[in-house]
């Protein structure tokens, strides 16, 4: 390979290993992110807003040791981080034969004859990328933030040669896996108002009514907006995640025609007529491509002469500094062979960058420059698969190709396609030709059986078996991919060579995100066996998530037989995440089925209902989001049934009598507490008492007299059931106190109880009289605690928790929790320490409300106030309703 790869970025990793000059890379370490005296902001945009952020926000392929390495919590997983890099880069798929391996082609100048739409663009001028940052950082801020900072780094790297492209050797690459994409365009900033799908290029988009200002939600892939249509004029490149755009296709008289107003305003020349309005101005869209579609390697060239003449320097990855010795690198021409690269004249991403595509430019003013200098370059990267209707699983089943022919649609795994499953089924089909993927993320297998080669199919189209990255044209079984995805979690064990086999330690590799490569880890591409704690993963037979795929869901694998390979060959793994979601959409979520088996009518509810009418029948349900109790008869009477997160195909599996009515329903509320039952002997919670905290599956099994007269619910939501292994009538209660139980439920005995568990949220926590959130400050992985404090400003992810059996923790590390330190009085500080230390400390809070401690009773959470250095730190304070500022607001993420 020529002069190779381009530097790294902090947190992600590529497949091409570097050589000697890896060193000397200008940021490379954690310790760049986190210096003392460092502006919050900068420090904020350091680790995000340089494609150098969150694994979830910049996963590709061909990134660096440390960008890909597998993190602590901090780095990884689908918080807010995920949709906040300026770019990231991969290549179109345009006229690439999907099945043949990655090879590097020659280029040739006949590549200068690209038409106009590969290169970029007649007539186009220098187009501001778009930065995405977190809620209270502004991209553009973000920049003004780091050129101030950037002296010292450019006097250090001033005079190396070559610091960012570097002699590789090119390892070899399967077949490409290409996914599908998609993005949202609303007419309204916010993602609020009319929502448009694209999910495929559109030539002509001019029809779209948009307003001034428009919101996008890219999903998946790397797009490109252009200023006209048949994808000619300006452009921007859009990665995954979520922006917000103001006209930035303004014409040149319009901008010449304000500025003349405005200088007229100044003088004191405005006419009568110019304190009219101005019109309101549309956003106009010309034409979407789609310009990433796969993991195929970016390549570009640039070389000092015109028409491709002299030695040329090649990159295949971001390079924040490309100067040679304090130079930038002269391109009078430049040949793209793969992917949508950015290209800007200053080191670290400054000024505006040229959007440039698969093609030749034979000269600077092909490329729309004047000077022909290169002194950062960046290009656009799919991230991991991303999946939005995770709970709602639905494919339809094509025999031909572009969706012709018999068709099927399909809720569940299917073992082949030529069983009947029901009577209403009327398609039998060998093999599948095209496939619409409508909810929750499959894998297909080439044989019945699911067995066979394996593909991931996230929800789009798929008109042929070249779009799901087949090996041939055979499909015949799928099944429904079932995970919690929100923090993924993987430990793979090497296979020892056969003279250490038998040693005490194995090489293990605990894997938290995307991995491009595993040997930049040290880690050798043989695996012995792998264990996934949690999430659901897709294993690669070869770098850059190339090559042969293996879905691996939670459980254990003991050898590559148990993935579905042959041999033992891992060198990539990804992840799979939750999509971002409509911030509108509610977070409980009911779907009731007219028939067994999640067919029929379907009845949507996200909130209580008090009266279910009665054309609504229900036969079969979907609890998607939090917990539901359903009621037999109209405003919350009659016999209940509670359903926690999951499908549930019949009566029979919603605990409900066969012919069952469902007339209300009513959600869970949400609660942070440690759940806790006192279960009494005599009636007025006199006699023997039995207090517990987990569930008891059959009463006297464990021990108990099971008649039981009064009881308490301390905290928490409980279950009670009349007969054991939680059968029969069901009694839910909130915290209360009954002291006759018999008389409320006509019951003398309980059979066994259990707490309502809810799913691990993560949660920001608001101050309500400031308004600002609860966060970390500290190296909590290097010195072992952290100030908690209340600031407007925080490092990314330091302010997000989650509650867990009493202990309010930190996503930065789930081995630390909320804790008083010292002496417990008024205005004791609250640090982030081990939970193993003693007394343990545990927590109870309301999604508004106060925070109190169930270890000293009477104490809440507070921010200390006043005038000293500490005004911001989290203390504890007897409870007082005259302090606003001990009122807190839990937001779910």
């Amino acid at each position: 390979m020529e002069n190779g790869k381009a530097h790294r970025p902090l947190f992600r990793t590529g497949s091409l290993p570097e050589t000697g000059l890896s060193n000397n890379s200008i940021s490379v370490g954690h310790k760049d992110l986190g210096e003392p005296g460092t502006e919050a902001t900068g420090s904020r945009f350091e680790r995000l807003s340089f494609l150098l952020n969150s694994s979830s926000s910049s996963l590709s392929r061909a990134e660096d040791t440390n960008s890909r390495m597998s993190l602590p919590p901090m780095l990884g997983i689908g918080s807010p981080t995920s949709s906040n890099s300026p770019t990231r880069l991969l290549s179109p798929t345009g006229s690439i034969d999907l099945q043949r391996p990655y090879n590097t082609t020659n280029p040739t100048l006949s590549m200068f004859s690209q038409t106009p739409g590969m290169s970029v663009g007649t007539g186009a001028l220098g187009n501001p990328i778009l930065q995405r940052s977190f809620s209270n950082d502004g991209g553009i801020g973000g920049y003004q933030t780091r050129q101030q900072m950037e002296p010292e780094k450019i006097l250090a790297s001033k005079y190396r040669a070559f610091p960012d492209a570097y002699l590789t050797k090119e390892k070899q690459h399967g077949k490409l896996n290409p996914r599908p994409g998609k993005l949202y365009i609303f007419d309204r900033p916010g993602m609020c108002g009319q929502r448009i799908e694209v999910q495929s290029d559109i030539i002509d988009a001019t029809s779209w009514e948009l307003q001034e200002t428009i919101s996008i939600r890219v999903v998946r892939g790397g797009w490109v907006l252009y200023e006209k249509p048949n994808f000619k004029g300006e452009k921007i490149a859009l990665d995954e995640g979520d922006i917000e755009l103001t006209c930035p296709f303004n014409p040149p008289e319009e901008e010449l025609q304000s500025e003349q107003i405005e200088g007229e305003k100044q003088n004191g020349e405005s006419r009568e007529e110019q304190t009219d309005t101005k019109p309101e101005r549309k956003f106009i869209i010309g034409s979407v491509r789609r310009a990433v579609r796969d993991y195929s390697v970016p390549e570009i060239c640039l070389f000092p002469e015109e028409n491709a003449e002299g030695k040329k320097v090649t990159f295949r990855d971001t390079s924040e500094d490309a100067r040679i010795f304090g130079f930038p690198i002269k391109a009078n021409s430049i040949i793209i062979n793969a992917g949508l690269w950015l290209v800007y004249a200053h080191p670290f991403f400054q000024g505006l960058p040229r959007v440039l595509e698969v093609g030749g430019f034979s000269n600077p003013a092909a490329w729309g420059v004047e000077q022909p200098y290169v002194g950062s370059l960046h290009p656009l990267k799919v991230g991991e698969p991303r999946v939005e209707n995770i709970s709602e699983p639905k494919m339809v089943l094509y025999e031909k190709p572009y969706f012709t022919g018999k068709s099927r649609t399909i809720n569940t795994e299917t073992k082949n396609f030529m069983t009947r499953e029901d009577r209403q089924q009327t398609a039998f089909m060998h093999n599948v030709g095209s496939l619409k993927v409508q909810g929750g993320i499959w894998v297909g297998y080439e044989k019945e059986g699911f067995r066979g080669r394996q593909y991931l199919l996230e929800e789009g189209d798929y008109h042929d078996w070249r779009v799901w990255g087949g090996s041939d044209a055979e499909l015949r079984s799928v099944r429904v991919i079932r995970a919690d995805l929100t923090e993924p979690l993987m430990v793979m064990f090497e296979q020892p060579e056969e003279d250490q086999e038998g040693m005490a330690e194995d090489n293990t590799f605990e894997v938290t995100e995307a991995i491009p490569d595993v040997e930049l880890f040290e880690y050798k591409t043989s695996t012995r066996s792998i264990q996934v704690f949690s999430g659901a993963w897709i294993a690669y037979s070869h770098v850059d998530f190339s090559g042969n795929q293996y879905i691996l869901e939670k459980g254990l694998y003991n050898n590559c037989a148990d993935w579905g390979s042959q041999d033992n060959r891992i060198c990539s793994v990804q992840p799979i995440l939750l999509a971002l979601t409509d911030s509108t959409r509610s977070r409980n979520e009911l779907i009731l089925y007219s028939e067994a088996d999640f067919k029929g009518q379907c009845h949507i509810f996200d909130r209580n209902q008090e009266e279910i009418p009665e054309r609504v029948m229900t036969n079969s349900c979907r609890v998607s989001g939090g917990s539901w109790v359903l009621y037999e008869d109209k405003k919350y009477t009659g016999n209940l049934f509670v359903l926690s997160e999951g499908e549930y195909p019949n009566l029979t599996s919603m605990g409900c009598p066969p012919g069952s009515y469902i007339r209300s329903a009513k959600v869970i509320p949400l609660t942070f507490s440690v759940p806790s039952i006192s279960l009494f002997g005599l009636e007025c919670l006199e006699g023997r008492e039995i207090t517990m905290d987990s569930e008891i599956p059959n009463m006297i099994e464990e021990g108990f007299n099971n008649h039981i007269l009064s009881v308490r619910v301390n905290s928490g939501c409980w279950v009670i059931c009349q007969y054991s292994n939680y059968r029969g009538r069901q009694f839910l209660l909130e915290p209360i106190e009954i002291t006759n139980w018999l008389k409320y439920s006509s019951l003398q005995t309980i059979g066994s109880m259990f707490p309502v568990r809810q799913k691990r949220h993560f949660l920001r926590i608001k101050n309500k009289e400031t308004g600002h959130y609860m966060s970390v400050q500290g190296a909590v992985e290097e010195l072992k605690s952290g100030r908690v404090v209340v600031t407007p400003e925080c490092e990314p992810t330091s302010d997000i928790w989650f509650y867990q059996d009493g202990f309010i923790k930190s996503k930065l590390s789930q081995v630390m929790s909320l804790q008083v330190m010292g002496n417990v009085e008024p205005a004791a500080k609250v640090v982030l320490w081990s939970e193993t230390r003693q007394p343990i400390q545990n927590w109870t809070a309301n999604m508004r409300g106060l925070i109190t401690s169930l270890n000293f009773p009477g104490f809440v959470l507070d921010v200390k106030g006043g005038k000293s250095y500490d005004k911001e730190h989290v203390v504890i304070m007897p409870e007082d309703d005259e302090r606003p500022s001990q009122q807190w607001e839990i937001e779910l993420l």
